[in-house]
This record gives C-alpha cells, structure tokens and sequence, in this order.
C-alpha cells in the first residue's frame, strides 16, 4: 500500500512544531528560575550593602569627643593618681553608651583593656555626669558631657605613669568607632595636685 505523502509531511512538521514547544517552555522555565534567582540574591545583596552603610556610618560618625584631659597627683607628687577625661559626642553622632565602651591603654611600661564598671575594680573605668548625662552614662545630645576616670588601683597603665611618661588611649564605643587620646605627662608636676595633659 502507497503512503500518502502529504500527510507524512504534515505529520513530520507536527512532530518539529511539537519539539519547538517542549524547547520553547524549558526556555521560559530556565528563565524564571533565573530571574527568581537573581531578584532573590539582589534583595539579599540591597539589604546588605545598608546594613553595611549603615554601621559604616555610626563608625565614622559616632565619635566620642575628648574635650579635656587631666591627670590626677597622688600627695608624695611622683606618681598618677588617676586620668580624667571630659567627654561629649562628636558633631552627628546617635546615643552613645558609655557602658558599651572599651579602652585599649599602653604605655611603654604596660598595656591593657578597660571595661566600663559603675564601681570600678581592676581593668576597669568609672563614668560620671558633668552636664545633661544620667550617671554620666549615655550621651545622647551634642551638648553632654561626661568624665571618664581611669585610676590607678583599677589600670596598670596609668599607675605605671611618672612624670615626663606618655601613653595612648583608644576608645571604641558601640558602633565600633574609634577615638584616640595622646596623654603626655609633664616633665615635672611642681606640687600641683592636677596637671593637664
């Protein structure tokens, strides 16, 4: 029996046709897939990148600022009794909470971490209210202030301090950003009870 030509060619381009849409939709699938993909690891990415500029931010802009710095003279006059930071928060800068705060000290002498402790005991820093603060603890507006108190019963930097020594202070606070303070002691202290430095 004879096959009729016409209809094996349209049965052949059926079959092409057929083929072209199975193609056709893997295509489409592919790239939904992809495209979910892509918007799913931008989101993560968006999301991200301001987390980061965001904590970048805080660490350029949350600064403690160090007004003044004093040193403290036992009474026999030779050594540090304690340092004396007044303190306030840098121009921009959010809440900063001082009982968040870390100071990194070294001398030649010596070096050490300081935490913030309400009574201080050893390795660690008092803070005080001078204006605008609660307990000298959070500063929260441009014009507070607190002191920060490093002694020498609780840091084996400052009391390993004479005069004519200096030493470095790195204060981190929440936000990661970080201040540093250059404290250098006179050549002599001249019985006064309290020197700048």
């Amino acid at each position: 029996m004879k096959r009729d030509t016409q209809s094996t060619i349209g049965f052949d381009r059926g079959q092409v046709g057929i083929g072209t849409l199975i193609v056709f939709i893997a295509m489409v699938l592919v790239a939904a897939i992809a495209a979910g993909v892509l918007i799913s690891t931008a989101g993560e990415l968006q999301a991200q990148g301001e987390a980061t500029g965001s904590e970048s931010q805080s660490q350029v802009s949350d600064n403690i600022q160090v007004l003044t710095k004093t040193a403290s003279v036992d009474e026999v006059g030779d050594n540090v009794s304690s340092l004396d930071l007044v303190v306030g928060p840098a121009a921009g800068a959010n809440t900063i909470d001082l009982t968040e705060t870390t100071i990194h000290a070294l001398s030649s002498d010596a070096s050490e971490s300081l935490d913030w402790a309400s009574t201080a005991s050893s390795s660690e820093f008092e803070t005080s209210n001078v204006y605008g603060t609660t307990n000298g603890n959070t500063l929260t507006s441009t014009g507070d202030r607190a002191m920060i108190t490093i002694k020498n019963t609780t840091s084996s930097v400052v009391d390993n301090l004479v005069s004519g020594d200096s030493a470095t202070l790195e204060i981190v606070d929440q936000s990661g950003a970080t201040t540093y303070v250059e404290v250098r002691l006179p050549s002599s202290f001249a019985d006064k009870n309290e020197v700048t430095v």
